[in-house]
């Protein structure tokens, strides 16, 4: 595949073309172009990161050979284009900070050595090097202890490294000094999805809770509330946290699948079936809504409709 000018901007402008071309379902030989056209997408980008990190150990070794700073300056909008929303998942220590809130500045980065760090954290944080990114977010807040979102990235490089207890102590830093609601339904989202990675499901639910308080439109919050209410069989409960994420998001299979599981197991089936085949609609390739398909056609008695899901499931792994 031919990318013009080899520029990020065409790159993501592929990327887009071939999400358009696999949502309209393709024949198994464009499949497979499609993603091999992906794997060459990728290959360029990886090129693009270890050029990246050549250049930076360049720039740092020729400012310290020649002793002078080059000035560094986030682009505008750089910060706001972070996504902060974690990956879903299905399943207080007294802080020991004390800074005054008035001097806490969220996107606001004074030192040029502080950004460096800081966008190395970043692309570091982007290749899954969480030890990397943890020590540059860690000198990002030792030379400016300021930057709330400087402790935000840090609480939550902790957190996918598995250091929980840091990652809770650094969160709760950041929630008692916002006083940004979009934020804080951030951080309440990360402490519960921490408990929830330790099974610590009530303690992961009234953060979910409190992520929804923060902001009524943290879609996530309700899925997240959803899924622990489902896995403790509390099913009515369940399908309360769904239908919100579903009046959010209703094109979104996933939550379609769990809000027709809750209702089945909550004594509801034909109400499942409903929204389980909206679920396939959206994705008519998923293994596990077919199988759910055909244990609920079974169940209703519909046997031809159950025969064609299992044989539908049965060629899938084919």
């Amino acid at each position: 595949m031919f990318f013009p000018n080899n520029n990020i901007e065409s790159i993501f402008d592929t990327l887009h073309e071939i999400e358009m071309n696999l949502q309209n379902k393709p024949t198994d030989h464009e499949k497979e172009t499609l993603i091999n056209s992906l794997l060459n997408l990728r290959a360029l980008m990886d090129q693009y990161v270890k050029h990246w990190l050549a250049f930076e150990e360049k720039v740092n070794k020729l400012q310290k050979q020649f002793n002078f700073n080059l000035p560094d300056v986030l682009p505008e909008g750089f910060l706001q284009d972070i996504e902060l929303e974690p990956k879903r998942k299905s399943t207080e220590k007294i802080l020991d900070e004390k800074l005054p809130l008035k001097k806490y500045s969220f996107l606001k980065l004074e030192s040029e050595q502080g950004i460096n760090s800081f966008r190395k954290g970043l692309g570091f944080w982007d290749l899954a090097m969480l030890g990397e990114a943890i020590r540059e977010f860690e000198k990002v807040i030792e030379l400016e202890p300021n930057f709330i979102f400087g402790h935000f990235c840090l609480g939550l490089a902790y957190g996918q490294k598995g250091l929980s207890d840091k990652a809770i102590s650094k969160l709760r830093l950041v929630r008692a000094l916002s006083k940004d609601s979009q934020l804080n339904a951030f951080v309440y989202n990360s402490m519960g999805n921490i408990y929830a990675g330790e099974k610590k499901y009530d303690e992961a639910l009234s953060k979910f809770t409190r992520a929804i308080e923060e902001d009524p439109n943290f879609y996530n919050g309700y899925f997240n509330a959803g899924a622990i209410c489902f896995n403790q069989r509390r099913y009515n409960e369940a399908i309360e946290y769904f239908e919100k994420a579903r009046d959010a998001l209703p094109a979104d299979w996933e939550i379609n699948y769990c809000l027709g599981r809750s209702y089945t197991l909550a004594g509801n089936p034909r109400k499942g079936l409903q929204i389980l085949k909206k679920a396939f609609s959206l994705n008519p390739t998923e293994s596990k809504i077919i199988f759910e398909l055909g244990v609920l056609y079974d169940l209703l008695g519909d046997k031809r409709n159950a025969t064609f899901c299992y044989s539908r499931l049965i060629n899938n792994f084919n």
